[in-house]
């Protein structure tokens, strides 16, 4: 019996002096591995939004800006600084570096004021990202140039406060750290009373470590004890459920993000449609049915928001465009027309700016392809060709023909779903040609009038 007992107390040692470091080391790694990932995700989640914000500013303040318009500038400004309450400055100033618009109305008409670099951040396509302190703040401030038809016309300067950046990592380490420091209490309360049986449950512990920290579908560990152990595999899920929830909570903010992103772009097709009284609405338009014919081919909604989304986002490269190609009422020389077709190929760049909008850019650069190859920029075929391109090229072909312009008048539904029939094998693919005649004779009739004039 004494042989016995100290072999008992002999293997609780061992199990405790093994154990124990492996929990302290395990929960160690997560934490710290889980609060570098956070931290970082977070700060280039800021970068990049200041960036993509500071961009999209510089591209909607071009026209304004040499079209002499300060009315559109402070309205640019005003609406981006009321859009985020992290945006510290905005400010817009000329190829004279004199501030033109400033969301503070003290500082218009003055010579821009650089202060001291503290730390550079690095470059974002054509806009730097650097770390300074400004009136008593730090703070990232954004440098874009200001270019309109090839034209270099101001400067956009943001300032993104890090104040908010500072206050999230602060709560996530916070309570990561609650979490690791009562999974390690239990940890070594847990061991000094472990005994033969505990080799299954630490398996399982660091199974659920290794999907935690893995990326893999974490189910909580079963705890089949109420002794120290239950107590510490419970801690370990309620530690893994913060993780989880934060991790959702970043998943959150990345998808509003995104919804910002879209919203901006949204604004700038809106505006660029406004720019064309004879377009105005055709975004939105071609992207309501493109959406009815992937309805009619039976997508899902998942399928059908990024087709919509893709739609409006089609034309985004006209912003680019001169007005004088534009809005020019007459048919265009071989030279504007050279100009207007590079209209994909500028959209794909503007949507390369923003991460979360990459997705739509294989659409926007085909939308012009033709199924036999003879469409533009890259002259690809067929299957070649995404097919929500495919479905934006004969929505936006039908909103073109039914509405008027000022060297034609609209053609009426009929005579456009013969045209469109016409060119079925050569510009589109007959399958889709086919399904979309049938899918608008289907619809309910609309009075033509309407139709030519619809500006959804």
């Amino acid at each position: 019996m004494k042989i016995e007992r100290r072999v008992g107390i002999g293997i609780r040692l061992k199990l405790f002096g093994f154990l124990l470091p492996l929990v302290f080391l395990l929960v160690g790694s997560v934490t710290w591995t889980v609060t570098e990932v956070t931290k970082a995700s977070l700060r280039r989640d800021l970068l990049q939004r200041g960036a993509a914000v500071s961009r999209v500013v510089a591209l909607s303040a071009g026209h304004s800006l040499l079209a002499n318009d300060p009315l559109g500038l402070d309205r640019l400004v005003s609406e981006t600084k009321a859009s985020d309450p992290d945006i510290a400055f905005i400010s817009i100033r000329d190829a004279s570096d004199i501030v033109v618009a400033h969301d503070r109305v003290t500082e218009r008409g003055k010579p821009y004021r650089p202060v001291p670099l503290l730390l550079s951040q690095g470059t974002f396509g054509d806009t730097r990202a650097d770390e300074v302190e400004r009136d008593g703040r730090r703070i990232i401030e954004y440098t874009s140039p200001i270019s309109f038809a090839g034209r270099h016309v101001g400067i956009a300067s943001l300032g993104l406060s890090m104040e908010g950046l500072e206050t999230a990592q602060r709560s996530i380490r916070q309570r990561i750290f609650l979490g690791a420091a009562v999974i390690l209490a239990a940890a070594f309360i847990g061991t000094l009373l472990l005994s033969s049986f505990i080799t299954t449950p630490v398996k399982r512990l660091h199974q659920g470590v290794l999907s935690l920290a893995g990326n893999e579908t974490f189910q909580p560990v079963p705890a089949r004890s109420s002794d120290e152990l239950g107590a510490l595999t419970r801690n370990f899920n309620q530690m893994a459920e913060t993780i989880l929830s934060q991790k959702t909570a970043l998943q959150k903010k990345a998808n509003q993000l995104e919804e910002a992103y879209i919203s901006m772009v949204r604004v700038i097709a809106a505006s660029l449609d406004a720019r064309d009284p004879y377009t105005m609405g055709h975004a939105t338009r071609v992207a309501r049915m493109a959406c009815a014919l992937g309805r009619h081919l039976g997508m899902g909604d998942a399928e059908l928001s990024n087709l919509e989304r893709a739609a409006i986002f089609h034309d985004i490269g006209k912003i680019q465009t001169p007005d004088d190609v534009l809005l020019k009422g007459e048919r265009l020389s071989r030279a504007e027309e050279e100009q207007m077709k590079s209209h994909p190929a500028d959209g794909t760049e503007i949507l390369r700016m923003a991460p979360f909008l990459h997705r739509y850019i294989p659409v926007v650069r085909a939308h012009h392809e033709w199924y036999n190859g003879d469409g533009y920029p890259d002259g690809i075929k067929g299957d070649e060709i995404p097919l929500h391109a495919q479905l934006i090229a004969l929505a936006d072909s039908f909103a073109a023909m039914t509405t008027d312009r000022p060297y034609r008048q609209a053609l009426s539904t009929e005579e456009a779903i013969d045209e469109i029939l016409k060119f079925r094998g050569t510009q589109f693919s007959p399958e889709l040609a086919d399904a979309f005649a049938k899918m608008v004779r289907e619809m309910p009739p609309i009075d033509e009038t309407i139709l030519k004039s619809m500006a959804l």
